[in-house]
């Protein structure tokens, strides 16, 4: 119980005798994060006879990695193949490959060059720190 049990949380209206009626309970891993728990007399509501239970607590909300990362569902794929067909096009024409010294130049450029596209073409993502990846616009709308 997060509440003390001496803490009264009603005043009777008739009598004015201080009870106790009300009681917080959580978790054993919740009530190790708790500041502090009481009541607050007199924050009391009018025409009510309870007392209300302010509570603190000690928590953390989870974050994401806040690193900047490429937003692949916001790009747009014709734009970024006719971008990268023309990066490609500056390469040296395909030919047959007989060294493995041939085969790393070639790999290297055209990763450089697809590299190239991506930060020419595919928007960054904006993180924050409370962001869920798994949300979607479409889930935006179906909430609403």
């Amino acid at each position: 119980m997060a509440l003390p049990g001496s803490i009264p949380t009603l005043q009777a209206h008739n009598t004015g005798n201080y009870t106790r009626v009300d009681n917080l309970f959580c978790t054993d891993t919740l009530l190790d994060h708790i500041i502090s728990c009481n009541t607050v007399p007199s924050k009391r509501p009018i025409l009510t006879d309870h007392f209300p239970i302010h509570t603190i607590f000690d928590i953390q909300l989870p974050t994401v990695d806040e690193r900047e990362r490429w937003n692949w569902a916001k790009v747009d794929w014709e734009e970024f193949a006719a971008r990268l067909e023309e990066v490609l096009g500056d390469l040296e024409p395909p030919r047959e490959i007989e060294t493995e010294e041939m085969f790393w130049t070639a790999l290297r450029n055209f990763d450089t060059a697809v590299q190239q596209v991506i930060k020419e073409v595919v928007p960054k993502a904006k993180p924050s720190p409370h962001q869920r990846r798994w949300w979607k616009p479409t889930l935006t709308e179906m909430k609403k």
